[in-house]
């Protein structure tokens, strides 16, 4: 299957920062980031494929593929090299990506992501939601991820949790299923994190029940140069949860990258 063009949004101007979405949102996801890191990055959002304004297309979503659509749009804009940063799937991606060209990388992000395949439990539960989704559509994944999503927070839990709702029934039962079975037979990648060679953002909420902290903590001890920050009072949607932790850790690791590169 073929690379295909991406939607996407760009703002701000300075090093390139691409931000790649989560299962099973689309660009969207990022927006309060993009206004508070726009003003020093030239930051990239794009709709994965068959999420948001990109293109729904047939057959199974392997993150090498939908890694392929990202390095496609890098050359669109004629992007030699960036920080390149996923949440949950977009991190799979991401993975999949410095698989294929790692000379692509500025630094890299993980966030509430991870590198390793699935457990038979996590694949048979993916099996199941592609079921559910077959018989009721995107409402299953709602009814299914969004109690998981969350950290308990009474000011912010109404609105966020519609705006993660909002994102989620945007999604086609197509590129539902197509995304669920490429991360379903998505390789395990845990053998490229001590080979990483850039420095490396390894975001965590503290309450995450997904992408657990232990997790992050196990890829920061197997990654040469890693950062670990974790967002307090936040599970699997730090952007949403802690938009303005999430900015600012993202900010902090970029400029002390930057302070690095400077004096070397």
């Amino acid at each position: 299957m073929r690379a295909i063009k991406l939607s996407y949004s760009e703002q701000g101007h300075g090093m390139p920062l691409v931000l790649l979405h989560g299962f099973p949102f689309h660009s969207g996801l990022w927006q309060p980031q993009v206004h508070n890191l726009s003003s020093s990055y030239r930051v990239i959002t794009p709709d994965l494929r068959g999420f948001g304004q990109s293109e729904v297309t047939q057959g199974t979503y392997e993150m090498a593929l939908m890694a392929q659509d990202v390095l496609k749009l890098l050359d669109d804009l004629g992007i030699e090299r960036a920080a390149i940063m996923g949440h949950s799937m977009g991190g799979y991606v991401a993975l999949a990506l410095w698989r294929l060209a790692p000379e692509r990388f500025s630094a890299l992000g993980l966030i509430a992501s991870h590198a390793w395949a699935d457990s038979p439990a996590q694949r048979q539960a993916r099996e199941q939601l592609i079921d559910a989704i077959m018989e009721r559509g995107a409402v299953a994944v709602i009814e299914t991820m969004l109690p998981r999503l969350f950290a308990p927070n009474p000011s912010t839990d109404e609105p966020i949790q519609a705006q993660a709702r909002d994102m989620m029934r945007s999604a086609s039962a197509t590129s539902l299923i197509n995304a669920l079975r490429g991360m379903l037979q998505r390789p395990d990648s845990s053998d490229l994190l001590p080979q990483i060679t850039v420095p490396t953002l390894i975001l965590c909420g503290d309450s995450d029940a997904i992408v657990p902290p232990e997790r992050a903590e196990a890829m920061a001890r197997l990654v040469p140069n890693a950062m670990l920050i974790t967002i307090e009072n936040a599970a699997h949607m730090p952007m949403l949860e802690q938009p303005q932790a999430t900015a600012l850790a993202i900010r902090t690791f970029l400029s002390n990258q930057r302070r690095t590169q400077s004096e070397s």
